[in-house]
């Protein structure tokens, strides 16, 4: 571990989707996401993006999701706060699989 002070924290969520879940409730998920930024304080910046399929490295994982924050509290805060598990609620039941990693960024 570096003795210097992290810039960030990164949370980022890689996501493959259920077979039946449709196009539609994808770009839902992915609105509602990103307005968690207007909603949850310690949440700085939301990015997302879909794999571009250069490499066949990425095991079915078609979304992903960076979230980032100031420190790990900030973090601990948003995992923790009502309207994400809200928001999870509906999000968690598309997935047919998730990897999250969470690290500071120097």
């Amino acid at each position: 571990m570096s003795s210097t002070k992290p810039k960030a924290v990164k949370h980022t969520l890689f996501v493959k989707f259920k077979d039946d879940v449709t196009r539609e409730q994808i770009e839902k998920i992915v609105n509602d996401f990103t307005h968690l930024v207007n909603q949850v304080e310690p949440l700085k910046s939301i990015h997302w993006g879909t794999n571009l399929g250069i490499h066949d490295l990425n095991f079915g994982y078609t979304h992903a999701f960076e979230t980032t924050f100031e420190d790990v509290e900030g973090l601990q805060e948003y995992l923790d706060s009502p309207i994400v598990n809200k928001f999870a609620e509906g999000f968690l039941p598309t997935m047919a699989q998730q990897f999250v990693m969470d690290y500071e960024l120097y």
